[in-house]
């Protein structure tokens, strides 16, 4: 069972149990993922971020703090500190999703696009646990398990044994 596991992640490009996405070599770990959406979700819980939307949100933070700073809009880590000062102690995917938030406020229409470009010639895989990746789309959407069935409510059937 254990290597069915294994050579799963290994197809998806994933080959660590603990690796949510690998962008240009650089691994996301499920742990920096869950931590900084648990975080920014006791921060802010109206933010409504999941691991999955973490995930994709790490992903493209790299980008744009690649971008901002190439332009002068590279935000540090005291900075993004400020911006979450309620938490206590962030952890360092926190502090990336918040200055890439921050950064992408600032950057012009231009300078977003190159992110997106940027994006979308990346070699990037995903965990299928936390979704896929579409590079022409520049477009994440989250993992269906096959488990989980969308469809409607079967109507109730009445029960064989009398009630009473």
């Amino acid at each position: 069972m254990t290597l069915v596991a294994v050579g799963a992640l290994a197809v998806s490009g994933c080959a660590s149990a603990d690796t949510a996405a690998v962008v240009n070599g650089h691994r996301i770990s499920e742990q920096d993922a869950q931590e900084a959406s648990q975080q920014i979700l006791a921060a802010q819980p109206d933010s409504g971020i999941t691991t999955s939307s973490a995930v994709a949100s790490l992903i493209m933070a790299g980008f744009i703090n690649t971008v901002a700073g190439e332009n002068g809009k590279a935000l540090s880590d005291s900075a993004a500190r400020t911006a979450i000062a309620a938490i206590q102690d962030p952890a360092p995917a926190t502090l990336e999703l918040v200055k890439a938030s921050l950064a992408f406020n600032q950057m012009t229409s231009a300078e977003q696009s190159k992110a997106v470009g940027l994006a979308s010639k990346a070699d990037i895989s995903i965990n299928p646990r936390y979704g896929t990746f579409d590079p022409k789309k520049i477009s994440f959407d989250p993992s269906t398990p096959n488990w989980i069935k969308v469809g409607t409510n079967p109507t109730p059937q009445p029960s064989a044994t009398p009630q009473g």
